[in-house]
C-alpha cells in the first residue's frame, strides 16, 4: 500500500465533527437532559449489528464495492479518499461509530422511529451471540 493518506483522514475527521457540530447547533434546544441506559444498551447492540452488517456481509457489499479492490469487496483501494473510505466501511468498529452516531442524532430528533430500528437490529445482535453460543455449546 501507499504512504498512509494523512490528509484524507483528516478531511474524513473533519468531516465527522464537523456534521457532529453542526447537528449540536441545529438541536441546541431540543437535546434531552441525558440519554437513558437502556437506549445506550439499544443503539450500541444496534451499532454492533449494523456495522458488521456493512463491513463484513456479502448482502452489503455493494456498500463497500466502489471503494474497495477485490470481489468479496475486503480489501480496501490502495490510495487517496478511495483508500481511507474503504477503510472506513469494511472496518465494523469504524463504520459502527459513524452508525452510532446516525441512530444517536435519530434518537433526539425521532426517538420513537429510532427505538423501532435499533430494537430490529439489537434483536438480531443479542440473537448473533446466542447463536454464537449454541453452536459452541454443541462443539464442545
Amino acid at each position: 500500500m501507499a504512504e498512509r493518506p494523512l490528509p484524507e483522514y483528516a478531511a474524513l475527521t473533519g468531516v465527522f465533527g464537523a456534521v457532529l457540530g453542526g447537528f449540536l447547533v441545529l438541536v441546541r434546544g431540543r437535546l434531552p437532559e441525558r440519554i437513558g441506559f437502556g437506549d445506550v444498551v439499544r443503539i450500541g447492540l444496534a451499532s454492533y449489528k449494523v456495522g458488521r452488517l456493512i463491513a463484513k456481509e456479502e448482502v452489503a457489499s455493494f456498500v463497500r464495492a466502489p471503494v474497495t479492490q477485490d470481489e468479496e469487496a475486503t480489501e480496501p483501494k490502495p490510495d487517496g479518499l478511495q483508500r481511507v473510505l474503504g477503510e472506513l466501511v469494511t472496518c465494523p468498529y469504524c463504520i459502527g461509530l459513524w452508525v452510532a452516531s446516525g441512530l444517536s442524532y435519530s434518537l433526539v430528533l425521532f426517538p420513537r422511529q429510532t427505538r423501532l430500528v435499533a430494537t430490529i437490529f439489537g434483536a438480531q445482535a443479542v440473537a448473533d451471540f446466542l447463536n454464537a453460543g449454541f453452536v459452541k455449546l454443541r462443539a464442545d
